[in-house]
């Protein structure tokens, strides 16, 4: 992924794991942002691309297991690196995220119950996500054309 934004510091001595992953930017009719609450964070929908898998498959798989959300992606807003240590599985792990707009078609109970789906302002949004690099996505999926 060359010529992409990279977001967050390596650490000296800790081998880095690509993983290939899938976020959606998901707006509802009142304006507001998807946004998954973790016990870790705060995060955009999505999550690790499985091997057999496209970024847009992962999206719809992700959004309906942590938020029982029903989307169909549309639009690559942007791609990024996040470079990220997992403390629960003492990793480094060079995150090479694809962001889509994706719309909701439909909603269904979620299926991991330390996930919620919260609904926020583009504001808000911004200052509780996580990552760099989803706070990057929204911002460009916000800017005029």
């Amino acid at each position: 992924m060359t010529g992409v934004p990279v977001f967050g510091s390596r650490m000296a001595g800790c081998p880095y794991i690509e993983r290939p992953s899938a976020y959606a930017v998901v707006r509802n009719a009142g304006g507001c942002f998807a946004l998954i609450r973790t016990p870790r964070g705060f995060y955009l929908p999505g999550g690790g691309i499985e091997a057999s898998e496209t970024p847009e498959q992962a999206i719809h798989r992700e959004a309906m297991e942590e938020a029982g959300l029903i989307v169909e992606s549309r639009a690559l807003v942007g791609k990024a690196i996040e470079i990220v240590y997992s403390p629960e599985e003492n990793t480094c792990f060079e995150k090479r995220c694809v962001f889509m707009e994706a719309e909701v078609v439909g909603q269904v109970p979620s299926h991991e119950g330390d996930h919620e789906l919260i609904w926020a302002d583009f504001d808000h949004a911004i200052s509780m996500l996580s990552h760099e690099s989803h706070r990057w996505a929204l911002r460009g999926y916000t800017q005029p054309a």
